[in-house]
């Protein structure tokens, strides 16, 4: 019985480091930025596992972006190496004029193997935002236009991101945040509220670290759009994209 007892661990053991060294392959963890604007030059900055040889950036459509530089990436506070990755690069791309709006793949060749795709997405200029900071309270919220998007970057532990829209009365519009479907560290959470802040409506997770909420406006009159870290963790790596739009 203790043989077989053993034999059972020895087993567990093994299967469990096989399947650690299988994850031990090369993969992209984090992006930043998370979306690239048709005809312009961009650097992006890719974390990972094991991309310390990285021979290639590759991206859908025969794009190549140049490698510039590979170095240790450092851990941010409170995630493991193993999650987030050891290794980073930045490379450089010029994204065609003519490209449609919409995600773009991209992966990194290396000696040891190919990462598996990673998704960034191409943004529409002419419903584009950057954000903006200080914007950390209601009396600095950046003004954004409905049905725009809007980049930015939850910058450090616990820092906050306000925006600000006009409302009208029986409105339904809906908030969204496109962070970690992508590859970004962030896991978000969207808060709604009204002029006197008032909570209308707020999410944390909507089928994945992403945020998503929709809500009747109950009044004409400003609203403002808290986005945040679950966690209230930040850094260049917590990137996302804020489209805030009516719904029907």
């Amino acid at each position: 019985m203790r043989l077989r007892w053993l034999l059972a661990v020895a087993f567990l053991v093994a299967y469990a480091r096989a399947e650690d060294k299988k994850a031990d392959v090369p993969r992209i963890t984090a992006i930043s930025p998370l979306g690239v604007i048709p005809g312009q030059e961009v650097t992006l900055k890719i974390r990972g596992v094991k991309l310390s040889g990285a021979t290639e950036v590759r991206l859908a459509g025969g794009l190549k972006a140049e490698i510039k530089e590979k170095k240790a990436a450092d851990v941010p506070n409170g995630l493991d190496a193993k999650d987030v990755g050891d290794t980073q690069l930045e490379a450089k791309l010029t994204v065609p004029a003519g490209l449609p709006a919409g995600p773009l793949s991209i992966s990194i060749a290396t000696p040891e193997g190919t990462t598996a795709p990673r998704e960034i997405r191409v943004l529409d200029a002419a419903n584009y935002a950057e954000e903006k900071e200080p914007n950390g309270g209601l009396r600095e919220a950046q003004p954004i236009e409905i049905g725009k998007t809007v980049r930015g970057t939850i910058q450090e532990d616990k820092d906050v991101d306000v925006f600000q829209f006009t409302g009208k009365n029986g409105q339904r519009i809906t908030a969204e945040i496109f962070a970690a479907r992508g590859t970004s560290l962030l896991d978000s959470v969207l808060t709604l509220t009204d002029a006197r802040g008032h909570i209308l409506a707020a999410n944390d997770d909507s089928g994945s670290h992403d945020s998503a909420l929709t809500c009747q406006l109950p009044a004409d009159g400003p609203c403002y759009i808290t986005v945040q870290d679950a966690h209230d963790r930040g850094g260049p790596w917590h990137g996302y994209e804020l489209t805030v739009k009516e719904a029907p």
